[in-house]
């Protein structure tokens, strides 16, 4: 092994362990890897630049646009209300509704927003119908990945995919190339969450209370303002209370009023009672210099809410610009008007010094707003609020124009009229010329986070080309699988790459693998295409952890899940799917 290798090895393998504990974001690790691979001289000055170009990254950012545009007409929720409704009273039957729903509408448009579009109306359903919600959103998430597998467009992985193959082998992969092998794996996937994973799945949840749920019932104090009190006449700003007491004043009581402490115009006055969080000695300090009563509280959702302010539940969405900020960066309570209780970070509830967290994609708050500021919160790109309030869609209108668009390009792209590059281009032109998008839409609900890693991740397969890593991977898994012909090297491959995409990105692990299979192929002597399918399908079977998927990261919060769930539910599933393609993917693709 030459010493770019070893090099290369070591950046390789510590961006698995970042990926898999989460130490960093994964755009910013990709940013580090490919800054490695140029100062160590693994990649030439072109190839570092190449991702930024590549039909991959260009295609997934005109697909995430589009998929933007259709959803914002409110053309897919007339899909899903109907599915959904359709299963009123029975588990198994809403279930169902919930996974043809979820992959019909991942087939075509980006799987996370198709999740994202579900996670509020499967939460609420769920509760209509007294279930659990965690029984149904794991199935959700699964099936979401499964359907993605159906056609071209269904994931960022496949175009991926679709742009290296392109590359290697002048294999332009068409829309439908590999739907009859996605729809098996999809009616395979579909009965076993339906007959045997539904059981698996555990009772994570209830939606009762949210403060019971946060356990902020124990966590909040009444200070009741003296007559003295020289807090009289000075708003929650001027009071001092984070900086000077490391308190957090959550709401005012005034008579029978409730007041948002982020009002600036809102000024003490005597008798007023503050609902506050912070440590018993600090209380006990303010007591005596501030001129305030307290009182002990078990507080409630229907002690901080009234006809004006209301106690909800919001995620960090997938294209929020607050990941990796802290709440005390980006002004929280002035910028959305609103206070934050809780936060809930990979099944951790922190109810102390919240200003201070970093935030994750995935990541839920606590808030307490107004009605009228909740509307705003959930038109923000920053956010999925789990509010049952309808949602105003901004063009309404442009309902016709954004799916006559949408189905034109799966059309354009079917018929070889176009290549994929190509139509999404022309697609993404269209929406913005009748006004289906807004420039600006560009720019706050692209999720920026996924194209800068497939720019910056693209490169390492040419890394791995240049040194020779790939080819001696290849060699080591030939050598210890030859022996049981190419269909037993053809499972490795597909089982190594559906490992590595349990700890780490599935777009890392698709330019990491097809280089590989490449490689392997090339050695074998064979068609290279059924091993590059391989790559493509067990990249997108990430279901034996919460983190190799933007999906199961996105339902790990609001599911109530532990990590092990998802290894006692996706597991079996993985084992399917790896005898599965084992079997079928020659027999469409043969060797």
């Amino acid at each position: 092994m030459t010493l770019e290798m070893l090099l290369l090895s070591a950046i390789i393998g510590g961006a698995v362990l970042l990926f898999a504990f989460e130490v960093f974001p994964v755009d910013k690790v990709s940013v580090l890897v490919l800054s490695s691979l140029v100062v160590f001289d693994l990649v030439s000055p072109q190839q570092a630049i190449s991702g930024f170009g590549n039909p991959a990254t260009v295609v997934v950012a005109c697909m995430l646009a589009l998929s933007y545009g259709i959803q914002n007409t409110g053309a897919l929720n007339y899909l899903s209300d109907t599915l959904v409704h359709l299963a009123q009273k029975s588990e198994f039957r809403l279930l169902f509704s919930i996974i043809v729903a979820v992959g019909i509408l991942s087939a075509f448009i980006n799987n996370t927003a198709a999740v994202a579009l579900f996670l509020p109306l499967t939460i609420a359903v769920a509760g209509e119908q007294r279930l659990d919600p965690s029984k149904l959103l794991m199935p959700m998430s699964f099936a979401a990945m499964f359907a993605g597998t159906c056609t071209l467009i269904g994931s960022s992985t496949n175009l991926l995919v679709y742009s290296l193959a392109l590359d290697h082998l002048n294999w332009e992969i068409g829309m439908f190339e590999f739907s009859q092998v996605g729809l098996i794996f999809f009616a395979v996937g579909t009965c076993y969450l339906l007959l045997i994973g539904r059981h698996l799945v555990p009772s994570r949840r209830t939606r009762d209370s949210l403060t019971k749920e946060y356990r902020l019932r124990h966590f909040v104090t009444e200070l009741i303002l003296k007559a003295d009190s020289p807090l009289i006449g000075k708003s929650i700003a001027d009071s001092n209370f984070r900086e000077g007491y490391n308190l957090e004043v959550i709401e005012i009581l005034r008579g029978t009023t409730k007041l948002l402490p982020s009002a600036k115009e809102t000024h003490l006055q005597e008798g007023d009672i503050l609902l506050v969080q912070g440590d018993p000695q600090t209380l006990l300090q303010i007591q005596e210099s501030q001129g305030v009563i307290i009182k002990a509280l078990t507080v409630e959702d229907q002690d901080l809410e009234d006809e004006n302010i209301i106690l909800v539940e919001a995620f960090i969405s997938p294209v929020s610009g607050l990941v990796d900020s802290t709440l005390k960066e980006v002004n929280f309570r002035q910028t959305y008007k609103a206070n934050a209780l809780a936060i809930r970070s990979h099944g951790r509830t922190i109810r102390e010094k919240i200003g201070k967290i970093r935030l994750e994609y995935g990541d839920s708050l606590l808030i307490l707003t107004s009605r009228e500021q909740l509307q705003l919160l959930m038109q923000s790109s920053d956010f999925l609020v789990l509010e049952e309030v309808p949602r105003t869609f901004v063009r309404k209108d442009k309902i016709y124009y954004a799916v006559g668009i949408f189905l034109g390009i799966i059309a354009l792209v079917s018929l070889n009229v176009l290549s994929i590059v190509e139509a999404s281009v022309l697609g993404v032109g269209l929406m913005l010329l009748t006004g289906c998008l807004r420039l600006q839409d560009l720019y706050s609900h692209l999720s920026w986070q996924t194209i800068v890693m497939l720019a910056c991740l693209i490169p390492v397969g040419s890394a791995m080309e240049n040194t020779g890593l790939a080819s001696l991977i290849a060699t080591t898994l030939v050598g210890k699988l030859d022996v049981l012909g190419p269909f037993a090297v053809l499972s490795g491959v597909y089982l190594l790459t559906s490992l590595l995409t349990s700890v780490m990105t599935n777009n890392a692990t698709a330019i990491l693998m097809v280089p590989i299979s490449l490689s392997t192929a090339q050695q074998l002597q064979v068609n290279p295409e059924p091993f590059v399918m391989a790559v493509l399908f067990a990249a997108s079977a990430s279901f034996m952890t919460p983190i190799g998927y933007q999906t199961n990261l996105f339902i790990f919060g609001p599911g109530g899940y532990k990590f092990s769930d998802f290894l006692k539910v996706g597991g079996p599933l993985s084992l399917i799917f790896w005898i599965l393609a084992s079997l079928i993917i020659p027999l469409f693709w043969p060797f």
